[in-house]
């Protein structure tokens, strides 16, 4: 095999809001010989998250950041082109945590082999099954303790997360209300996955909206964005309503403080169980979370909108899409 190189991206200056481009910096490296128990792997896809915007920053997170001058990290999917691992055999697909790269050099940390994928198109089944899928399953029935016959809303409902969560909800009989930016994301949400309604947040009045579709409460809040949207969940809670918080992405780019829910009084009002979670910390349902979603994408019950950028070059741009609400679906970069 000829020198192959490896151009990755590396954290080079943090952010003030937006990334820009003296976020990162690319760098050329040639790949070098595998050692016993390395293989070498070639990304096909990787996953851009609105997690990856936090771990740029300083705050004290759920895991250690990535700290200037290291590569930039995320979750990549891609074939075994080279091994001298038993466990990674030439050929294999596998996905993992690991650096914004073309080409990488691994020892299988962070790395797993994935299920067969017969007849699943390799782009979503990596899109539902690397973050987006787990998070949806774990958090709905881990952490939200869903109940079929649910009323649930759901923020930032025509992202990865969310229209998972609302398709895997309906499978159970559950009532789903998506919040969404755009006139034909809330379409999507209705037309083709299911939704029994969908709020325009850009031109809608989200609170009234919401109390207007739930006028028995919400049983179950599956939390994307924080802010305002997360306020007007909160005044339309059932009593002993569950609050899934999965990400706060309206304070991700924020320079100020942010204030937290003006609606916190309805915790102690409405008796609501408030709990946030990061799918890391659940490893051990993942095997079992994995196939119960690859049987549900081969049966055709569960579909994930696709949002693809091309080129490993455009992934520093492309990553504000999540912020702007510039994407629909999993957002991957096409390496």
């Amino acid at each position: 095999m000829g020198e192959i190189v490896a151009r990755c991206w590396h954290f080079n200056e943090r952010p003030k809001e937006m990334v820009d481009a003296n976020t990162f910096v690319l760098r050329e490296t040639p790949v070098r010989a595998l050692e016993d128990g390395e293989f070498l792997f070639r990304t096909l896809y990787l996953s851009l998250d609105a997690t990856n915007r936090v771990w740029l920053s300083d705050w004290d997170i759920y895991m250690e950041p990535v700290l200037i001058g290291e590569p930039m990290r995320g979750f990549v999917f891609g074939e075994i082109v080279e091994s001298r691992h038993p466990d990674f055999p030439v050929g294999a697909h596998a996905a993992g945590l690991h650096s914004w790269a073309n080409h990488i050099v691994s020892d299988g940390a962070g790395f797993s082999v994935f299920p067969p994928l017969d007849g699943v198109d390799l782009a979503e089944a990596f899109a539902v099954l690397s973050v987006a899928g787990p998070t949806a399953y774990v958090g709905l029935h881990d952490i939200g303790e869903l109940k079929g016959g649910d009323t649930i809303v759901v923020s930032g409902a025509a992202g990865a997360v969310g229209v998972m969560v609302g398709q895997i909800a309906k499978l159970l009989g559950c009532r789903v209300i998506g919040i969404a930016g755009s006139g034909d994301k809330c379409r999507m949400l209705t037309d083709e996955l299911g939704f029994d309604a969908a709020i325009n947040y850009k031109t809608e009045d989200v609170e009234r909206r919401i109390g207007a579709l739930c006028p028995d409460g919400i049983d179950l809040c599956f939390e994307n964005v924080g802010g305002e949207i997360l306020d007007a969940s909160l005044a339309h809670m059932k009593d002993f309503g569950r609050v899934v918080i999965c990400g706060l992405i309206s304070s991700y780019n924020a320079k100020d403080p942010v204030p937290g829910p003006f609606m916190f009084r309805n915790v102690i009002m409405r008796r609501l169980t408030i709990r946030g979670f990061v799918i890391l910390d659940h490893a051990d349902r993942l095997p079992d979370v994995m196939s119960i979603l690859v049987g549900l994408i081969a049966d055709g019950k569960l579909t994930m909108p696709l949002h693809v950028v091309e080129g490993l070059d455009a992934a520093p741009d492309a990553l504000n899409l999540l912020y702007t609400g510039g994407n629909t679906g999993k957002l991957l970069v096409r390496i």
